[in-house]
């Protein structure tokens, strides 16, 4: 892997975002919410006022992304997603520390995220680099991470 992390070009990169997106995370709300529609205009909304990063093999589309917004005072890792094919190589952890590296520029000394209880590959991920359950919503099936940085 050729780590290449760069800032989000939305004429560049949004296809291949909401593809993953889709692709890797929606398929999560729809088991616990299966009444929910894909709108990717609501996920072009909050890519616009969040900060993303994108992963991307020098030359090639991006393999994934993250996407953080401030959250009274801590960072929120609002999305982040790898091509399957893409992951197991690095990029996830690449993205997650360039989040990270981000909020802790900015002044924040905590990350916060939810992730879909369903979601036990990335829950795994997310506590191999520190992130801890803070709480669960029910309601939602989603369980809030934390990590100081």
């Amino acid at each position: 892997m050729r780590a290449m992390i760069r800032a989000r070009n939305p004429r560049r990169d949004d296809r291949t975002i909401l593809d993953l997106v889709k692709r890797e995370l929606f398929v999560f709300t729809v088991r616990t919410m299966p009444n929910a529609r894909w709108d990717p205009s609501d996920v072009r909304r909050r890519l616009d006022r969040n900060v993303t990063f994108v992963a991307a093999p020098t030359g090639t589309k991006p393999v994934g992304f993250v996407s953080v917004r401030s959250a009274g005072g801590a960072m929120l890792l609002d999305l982040l997603a790898v091509d399957r094919n893409s992951q197991g190589q690095g990029w996830g952890t690449a993205l997650l520390r360039q989040a990270e590296s981000y909020a802790r520029s900015r002044g924040y000394r905590e990350m916060k995220l939810f992730v879909d209880e369903a979601n036990v590959k990335a829950r795994r991920f997310y506590a191999r680099l520190g992130y801890y359950e803070e709480r669960y919503v029910p309601s939602l099936s989603y369980i809030g991470l934390a990590k100081r940085i």
